[in-house]
């Protein structure tokens, strides 16, 4: 079924969909993705389903949407950290970014188990795609004026693979450890830093 999702205006309407990301969360903790309902989802929530049906189509549009705020909060994250008194060294930045979004997979209901076993959503792609350009823009801005990173073409571009290479990096980390590989994390952040700071390559 195509995605469909209807945006509330009302106060109360927006609390129940909060309370339907939320359960869908907390029973994707538990619960396998393929035996998800949306029967379950709403009495989890404590909402009828003719209500859910209200908001969503089906539950890929109540994943789809959880999945939206997740890469919102994704944003914030780098938003945060960057716009923060920076740590002296680069490579300590780096550090701090990946420990926050390996945080993700370590305490936010139903992060790891959706994106090892969720479905693949193909309107997603742009949303994701999204996400990284403004989190790759925010790191950028951080390099340039805390360590004097030159604002080149190469940079930025640089920037933007670097945070692919990061998001392989730590599905890796966690695609068997739960808490995370730690010499993974640890390389990520030290790759990541070499890689941005090592002279430009020669075309």
């Amino acid at each position: 079924m195509a995605e469909q999702t209807y945006e509330p205006r009302q106060q109360r309407s927006r609390e129940k969909v909060a309370r339907i990301l939320e359960a869908t969360a907390s029973l994707l903790e538990t619960t396998p993705y393929d035996d998800l309902g949306t029967k379950l989802i709403a009495a989890e929530a404590g909402v009828s389903v003719g209500a859910l049906y209200r908001y969503f189509a089906d539950k890929e549009a109540i994943v789809a949407s959880l999945v939206r705020q997740w890469l919102q909060l994704d944003v914030q994250i780098a938003e945060r950290i960057t716009t923060e008194p920076l740590p002296q060294h680069s490579r300590e930045l780096f550090e701090k970014l990946v420990t926050a979004y390996a945080d993700r997979f370590r305490k936010e209901p139903g992060y790891r188990r959706l994106w090892y076993g969720g479905p693949r959503i193909a309107s997603l792609r742009a949303d994701t795609q999204q996400t990284d350009l403004e989190i790759a823009k925010r790191v950028h801005r951080a390099l340039v004026h805390g360590y004097g990173m030159p604002d080149t073409v190469e940079s930025r571009r640089r920037g933007r693979l670097a945070v692919g290479v990061a998001s392989n990096l730590l599905d890796l980390a966690f695609r068997e450890d739960p808490t995370g590989d730690l010499d993974i994390l640890a390389d990520a952040a030290l790759m990541i830093d070499r890689y941005l700071f090592a002279p430009p390559s020669e075309k």
